[in-house]
């Protein structure tokens, strides 16, 4: 059991798995893809880089130091390969980026042979994410693993290109599937968080962010992203240069 190696998305849930490895008992190692799967182009890295670079436009300095959003999982199969992983564990709850995930990696990794483990997250509790667990709690619910069959593992591999392939560049989980939806979904979560005063751009991205559903939990570069579309359409106006998200406030703008 000390060769099974734990996949997560996202460097919160790896940094959790690797603390449960290191002081709660959890056998293995663990690996992170640092990416949200949620929105962006799926069929090119280079072309979701430069989704993401578009994305930091008012948000922060771009710091991605990869011109290939895909170079995680290719490390992540140089991994396998270089240590003899007996297994691999992926760790995932009822929520849009991990279910892309799971299917992204049964995708990935078709051609490993060794054994196909998961952990789904309960979801009685409404934390359908990984990251938001405790290594403890993450150790505990290790006791839930189960196998991947050959049969589940290629109907994921087939899932993922059709979300791949259909879902456009957003998209959102409803009672276990995943859908394409209108990249402005959203905008109206913003809307409402936005007055006739002058508020932190923060503040309005963290309260949109707020009304998110527990499936569907959107990032602060998402919002920020579709709050400088909305500036720039015109429906709402910001004071100061709003190269950084923390640094201008916004309001309605007037009718």
């Amino acid at each position: 059991m000390s060769q099974l190696l734990h996949l997560a998305l996202g460097d919160s849930a790896a940094g959790c798995l690797r603390e449960a490895c290191r002081n709660h008992g959890l056998p293995g190692t663990a690996f992170g893809i640092p990416d949200d799967l949620s929105h962006g182009p799926l069929d090119d890295g280079r072309k979701r880089i430069d989704y993401m670079r578009a994305c930091f436009r008012g948000y922060e300095d771009f710091y991605l130091d990869t011109d290939d959003a895909f170079t995680p999982w290719r490390e992540l199969i140089a991994h396998i390969d270089g240590e003899g992983i007996e297994g691999v564990v992926i760790w995932c709850g009822d929520n849009v980026s991990e279910a892309i995930f799971l299917a992204m990696a049964c995708r990935w990794l078709a051609d490993y042979s060794g054994r196909w483990l998961q952990v789904a997250m309960p979801g009685s509790d409404g934390r359908h994410y990984v990251a938001i667990r405790s290594p403890a709690e993450l150790a505990g619910l290790f006791a839930s693993v189960r196998e991947l069959t050959d049969s589940e593992r290629a109907a994921l591999a087939g899932e993922f290109l059709r979300i791949r392939d259909e879902t456009g560049q957003l998209r959102r989980w409803e009672e276990g599937h995943v859908s394409g939806i209108p990249p402005d979904h959203y905008d109206q979560l913003l809307l409402a968080s936005c007055t006739d005063d002058w508020t932190p751009a923060p503040r309005v991205i963290g309260n949109a962010m707020g009304r998110c559903d527990g499936h569907n939990l959107m990032s602060d570069l998402f919002f920020s992203s579709r709050l400088q579309h909305l500036i720039d359409s015109g429906r709402i106006e910001a004071d100061e240069d709003r190269s950084r998200m923390r640094d201008y406030t916004v309001r309605l703008a007037e009718a």
